[in-house]
């Protein structure tokens, strides 16, 4: 199989990486037509941040890789390799680097991308120059896969600039298997489906700014364009939860459960909802499995504390509340 040969891969990256970029000649200077993804992208983006000058930065981009970028038709793997590679080293040449961020405009203007940025960068490029390459959703990720005429695939990691196999995001992910089978990760999505995916960047950037309302119809666009995206569920059923729209977010976290019973913090989020109703047994099932999917956050700890304070249970809410105290000391961070 094609991409069963990773360590021969990563020996043939280290020689392209140093070696000078060839030209491919005989293409024609690209100025905005045919439009891309990434063109799709910075539109839908015009009233939050994008602008004229990130629609020519990728121009200017996809220019540069016309000629330094080599795609052969019916590639190898290592072709594959090579050409991936290559736009790799391209961006990493004008200053991009990886960074947690929501926005397309917001990644091009700062050079911090993140995983979607990339990926909506390669394909653009792709698309014009006719490279073979999708990309696949993973939870809170998205990566690439360059497609052989056999049907065989390489994945592609973006942010590391390297190849890896379906195991590592198995693994590292914690992908649960129900969700596999369903449909809801590790399949690559379609041009609608990963408009979807910007959709809820552009959710979660909007929560950020505490814009509530706004977030949920770019989580419900989102939805309409790719049903089984348990992220924008779970994103729209926080903001409902953060409107007071109690309902409609537990009905919405549900289902985000249902596709992906793997996401603690949708654990976490029902666990607040069945507290604030008094649903004290539910809540602790939700916080006792968001523990075991995250042990690193200190706020299931101390909602337990707060439940049995409440059922009069006050030596196993101190426990409780002294463990919470601990791991938040210990895993300082922000959580979801």
């Amino acid at each position: 199989m094609k991409h069963s040969i990773y360590q021969i891969i990563i020996v043939l990256l280290f020689a392209v990486i140093n070696s000078p970029l060839p030209a491919a000649p005989d293409l024609a200077i690209y100025k905005g037509q045919p439009r891309t993804i990434a063109h799709d992208f910075l539109d839908l983006e015009k009233d939050l941040y994008a602008g004229a000058e990130h629609h020519a930065a990728i121009n200017a981009l996809i220019n540069k890789a016309l000629t330094v970028v080599n795609f052969k038709q019916n590639s190898t793997t290592e072709e594959a390799v090579k050409t991936l590679a290559q736009i790799d080293a391209l961006l990493g040449n004008e200053g991009f680097v990886y960074k947690q961020n929501y926005l397309l405009g917001m990644g091009i203007q700062s050079k911090l991308l993140d995983c979607d940025n990339y990926c909506v960068i390669y394909i653009a490029i792709a698309e014009v120059m006719k490279i073979p390459i999708v990309p696949v959703y993973a939870p809170n990720h998205s990566f690439l896969r360059f497609y052989f005429n056999d049907g065989s695939y390489l994945n592609w990691e973006p942010t590391q600039g390297r190849p890896q196999p379906d195991s590592y995001y198995m693994e590292t992910l914690r992908i649960n298997d129900k969700s596999i089978q369903k449909g809801v990760y590790m399949k690559t999505l379609t041009r609608k489906e990963f408009l979807a995916v910007e959709y809820n960047n552009m959710g979660a950037y909007l929560m950020t700014q505490k814009k509530f309302g706004e977030a949920i119809s770019c989580f419900s666009t989102a939805i309409g364009l790719y049903p089984l995206f348990s992220s924008a569920y779970h994103n729209r059923g926080s903001s409902y939860y953060a409107g007071k729209r109690v309902s409609e977010a537990l009905t919405d976290l549900q289902m985000a459960n249902e596709l992906d019973p793997s996401r603690a913090s949708t654990h976490n989020t029902l666990g607040d909802i069945y507290l604030d109703r008094g649903e004290y047994e539910k809540a602790l099932k939700e916080y006792t499995a968001s523990i075991k999917l995250d042990p690193s956050n200190y706020v299931p700890y101390n909602n337990i504390a707060v439940i049995m304070q409440k059922l009069g249970r006050k030596d196993k809410a101190e426990v409780w509340f002294r463990k919470s105290q601990e791991i938040k000391a210990k895993h300082e961070r922000k959580t979801d």
